[in-house]
């Protein structure tokens, strides 16, 4: 029997959701499976920009339920029974901003769960690097909650040093500094944040850590029962001013040794904060010392890697996470060449200039390579309103022999991509 279909019969609820076509193709296919899905959402215009829930992606779920998702205990209330028993077999959430209070609800309904306490010290990156200490793949790292205490961070850190909002995600807010004067400046820009991009309170605290040199990758994985499992490493290209990914493939060909030290080091971070289940998406720099841990993400990735691991090792990310939430036992124990390609890639495309998005040309001339270009935004959208990873507007998707190969076609069809917009009154 396929894995999958022991989806039949089962109820699972979603908690938010990331964006694109890839999570909420996630949720349609566990309902092709017979998994009857129940979508919990704050607001939806987060997902439709105004628009009517019926005309999205997400609103073809079995039922939407409107809940403060910031709250466990409304999740739990939305949940449960006049009996005080839970009306779902398992609840998830791959948003970045839920992931916390669905454990903390799944606890509470006695439901499977990743772990409290692990998804809290993976959301607040300064807990991540307090239960990373002593670990050779930690960094040096302060968390500055007032002005007077920038220099001594910036002189325990040094510098080139990396400033970032404790508790957000999509890079949003990332900064990198080379001079006191511009951690003082970004200390200014971040500690006035006191909302994060969902709209929680957060208290104007700024990560301060020491910036590794090398070569960034991240490490997908899932973890059963405590023992994780591992797909293989992804690329990352970063934009040289932005340090906004721009680019991914699958897999990363590395030495034994290197992916032996890579693993290890994914593991010791996940053991670390005792991370019970579920997928990871961990950002890791190669350097010469060995790896660092940049973070731990307790979801699966955006930018469609979780389409490349489809693809080249065979099982469904998205299907294997949504098993283990139901309680399902299942170990998606599967690697490179186990899939329908030996490699796979993707291009980010990011508009030029901020504004409304007007028209794309050269979509036609990049399929003919063989790609798929896929967009999240539609003409009249605004886009690229902030300098974090949601500045995209959609993706170009290659598959190879290699990794390297896809990548090549991936960005050979996306040059020949214009996107145009219009610059807007502010």
């Amino acid at each position: 029997m396929n894995a999958y279909e022991r989806f039949r019969g089962r109820r699972l609820a979603v908690v938010e959701s990331m964006l694109h076509d890839a999570f909420y193709n996630g949720i349609h296919r566990a309902r092709d499976f017979g998994c009857e899905v129940w979508l919990l959402v704050r607001g939806e215009e987060w997902y439709t920009g105004g628009g009517p829930l019926a005309e999205h992606p997400l609103g073809r779920v079995d039922r939407v339920l409107h809940v403060d998702t910031h709250d466990w205990r409304a999740v739990v209330d939305a949940l449960t029974d006049d009996d005080g028993k839970p009306l779902v077999d398992g609840v998830l959430s791959f948003s970045d901003y839920h992931t916390e209070a669905t454990a903390r609800a799944a606890e509470a309904l006695g439901l499977p769960s990743q772990g409290l306490d692990a998804v809290r010290a993976a959301n607040h990156k300064h807990l991540l690097r307090a239960a990373l200490d002593g670990d050779p793949a930690n960094v040096r790292w302060r968390l500055v909650t007032r002005a007077e205490e920038l220099d001594e961070a910036i002189a325990h850190v040094g510098l080139p040093l990396v400033a970032k909002p404790p508790s957000e995600a999509i890079s949003y807010g990332v900064r990198k500094c080379a001079t006191r004067e511009e951690a003082v400046e970004a200390w200014r820009e971040l500690s006035g944040i006191r909302r994060s991009l969902r709209g929680q309170p957060r208290p104007g605290h700024v990560l301060v850590e020491e910036y590794a040199e090398g070569t960034e990758v991240s490490v997908e994985s899932m973890t059963v029962d405590g023992v994780t499992h591992f797909f293989g490493a992804t690329s990352k290209y970063l934009h040289k001013q932005t340090m906004l990914e721009e680019a991914h493939s699958f897999p990363v060909a590395l030495a034994p040794g290197d992916w032996d030290a890579l693993r290890s080091c994914v593991d010791r971070a996940l053991r670390a904060i005792g991370y019970r289940q579920g997928p990871a998406h961990t950002e890791v720099m190669l350097t010469e010392a060995g790896p660092r841990v940049v973070e731990v993400n307790p979801r699966l990735p955006a930018h469609m890697i979780s389409t490349m691991v489809t693809d080249v090792c065979g099982t469904d990310p998205h299907l294997d996470a949504k098993l283990l939430a139901l309680g399902v036992e299942h170990v998606p124990d599967r690697a490179p060449g186990q899939g329908v390609a030996g490699g796979a890639a993707v291009v980010v495309l990011f508009p030029d200039e901020s504004g409304e998005f007007l028209r794309v040309d050269g979509v036609a001339e990049a399929e003919r390579l063989g790609v798929s270009v896929r967009f999240h935004h539609e003409p009249g959208d605004l886009v690229a309103e902030r300098l974090d990873n949601s500045a995209s507007v959609g993706f170009v998707y290659a598959r190879a022999g290699t990794a390297e190969a896809a990548l090549d076609t991936a960005r050979e069809a996306a040059a020949l991509i214009r996107i145009h917009t219009r610059r807007t009154a502010t």
